[in-house]
């Protein structure tokens, strides 16, 4: 591999039209605003968000940098072409027991010095020559008081680098005990076929992560749980019945077939049940239809015997003529 100056890279890729000098010694402030919000919890966080120009240097810092750095890739699911929340829970498929985890605050225990880490432990695999002279601005254009903000599209691909570490050392241990791993994003998820070995995940997890130098990274041991087959059992969402197979929550299923009784029978109700969500109502059948395909083809058949091949084939083919046409 032929490395380049970082300069080089950016003006191949832009071609004069965003400023590098902006990008290598610009007020970063002026880039981004703060929004605050309530997350799921009742939190209130922040969220950052970027301006044209600022998306514009993640793209290149994500192309050239960031989407290089390795990862454990049979373990982490998250933010990566080509896989998906389905493929991380079919790992688990085959087993008895599930112990389910999450982190603490994930994005804000991500700080600059494990991003530094993770970019100098790659280097040789990055096309960037000499990035160690850029190595403090990439950081400060990523990093927002010290965390990895919410709403920089940087964020997400870095949080599946940084933990390298643990999740090798974590995937040797429970390779030991023929224990299953997957992280999807902040989320973890163990299962076995006996359940006495996740009883002590808890304690083993948090001792990894400090081992790691994670000192900041917690698992909220109040979300930790412990399901077996035979009752429900959801991951990620998803369901895994007793005989192994991967299913959507009967919530999913029910908003689908409202959705597609609705496309079939009355147009217009449909749009006004779903006005308040930001796509129009084709566009986000047609994306939980596209989910449940990659999730269930059986009850996706079950869906074109019900309402017509043509009518769930079109919504998933083809929403963009749709939406065109409804606009019409």
């Amino acid at each position: 591999m032929t490395k380049k100056p970082l300069q080089t890279l950016f003006e191949a890729m832009y071609h004069d039209k965003q400023d590098f000098n902006d990008f290598a010694t610009g007020d970063i402030e002026r880039h981004f605003s703060r929004k605050p919000i309530v997350d799921e919890s009742g939190k209130h966080r922040n969220v950052v968000i970027p301006d044209r120009v600022l998306r514009k240097y993640h793209s290149f810092l994500n192309l050239f940098i960031f989407n290089r750095l390795p990862i454990k890739d049979d373990v982490v699911f998250s933010y990566r072409k080509g896989t998906n929340v389905a493929a991380a829970v079919r790992k688990h498929s085959g087993s008895r027991h599930f112990y389910q985890t999450d982190f603490l605050n994930f994005f804000g225990s991500i700080t600059a010095d494990m991003v530094r880490h993770s970019i100098l432990q790659a280097e040789d695999l990055l096309p960037v020559a000499h990035i160690g002279d850029y190595l403090n601005r990439i950081l400060d254009l990523v990093i927002v008081d010290n965390s990895l903000p919410m709403g920089f599209s940087t964020s997400p691909v870095i949080s599946n680098a940084v933990l390298l570490s643990f999740d090798e050392k974590f995937t040797s241990y429970c390779n030991d005990r023929q224990l299953v791993y997957t992280r999807y994003s902040d989320d973890i998820t163990v299962s076995s076929n006996e359940k006495g070995p996740l009883l002590e995940l808890d304690g083993v997890i948090e001792g990894l992560l400090i081992d790691c130098g994670y000192s900041l990274m917690k698992i909220n041991r109040a979300k930790s749980k412990i399901s077996s087959k035979g009752r429900k059992v959801k991951i990620l969402g998803l369901v895994v019945l007793p005989n192994g197979q991967i299913s959507l929550d009967a919530k999913v299923k029910n908003r689908i077939e409202t959705l597609l009784h609705l496309y079939v029978n009355d147009q217009p109700a449909l749009s006004r049940v779903i006005e308040n969500d930001s796509d129009d109502g084709f566009a986000t059948l047609s994306g939980l239809l596209n989910y449940a395909n990659t999730v269930d083809k059986t009850y996706l058949d079950k869906l074109r015997r019900k309402y017509g091949v043509t009518v769930v084939d079109i919504l998933i083919h083809q929403p963009k003529k749709i939406e065109t046409r409804q606009a019409k």
